[in-house]
């Protein structure tokens, strides 16, 4: 039996290399926003940071649901089968109910918006048109997924 620390860095290591070479919208290698959402769901368990190493992996590379589970357990992979949005599923009306009905997606997700919308200023700076649609998408989304009302800012 695999310890879960060992799941961890097993976790880890796989979106090390899958992810390699891989840049977010700001030209930044993407593994450092999978290790800050993975650093961020922490707190909430171990299982839940297993979840966020791989939360983008079966969108963004070619690991499968499958292979996640005969490695890491249904529990795991229905967390990460959670965070991965279907093709042709509506954000709002399909993916983020369907992912609020799994604890672990809704934990990683949240971690994975508060990274976004920590990084929305240096967005802002190269594409303001970006950061004003996922900053109004990032606030719908974390009032859906909290049940706490959209905070608007000083401008109202």
């Amino acid at each position: 039996m695999v310890s879960v620390i060992q799941q961890i860095k097993q976790a880890r290591d796989w979106a090390r290399r899958f992810h390699a070479g891989q840049v977010d919208k700001l030209g930044r290698d993407y593994i450092d926003h999978v290790a800050d959402v993975a650093k961020r769901a922490s707190v909430h368990g171990r299982e839940a940071e297993i979840v966020a190493w791989l939360h983008d992996i079966v969108e963004d590379t070619p690991v499968t649901l499958a292979q996640i589970e005969e490695t890491f357990g249904a529990a795991i992979r229905e967390g990460v089968e959670g965070m991965t949005r279907r093709a042709g599923e509506d954000y709002f009306d399909d993916y983020l109910p369907r992912l609020q009905q799994n604890a672990l997606a809704r934990i990683v997700k949240l971690a994975d918006m508060q990274h976004n919308m920590a990084k929305l200023d240096d967005l802002r700076a190269v594409n303001p048109t970006d950061a004003k649609r996922l900053s109004e998408k990032y606030a719908r989304a974390m009032a859906f997924l909290t049940g706490l009302p959209i905070q608007k800012g000083p401008q109202g």
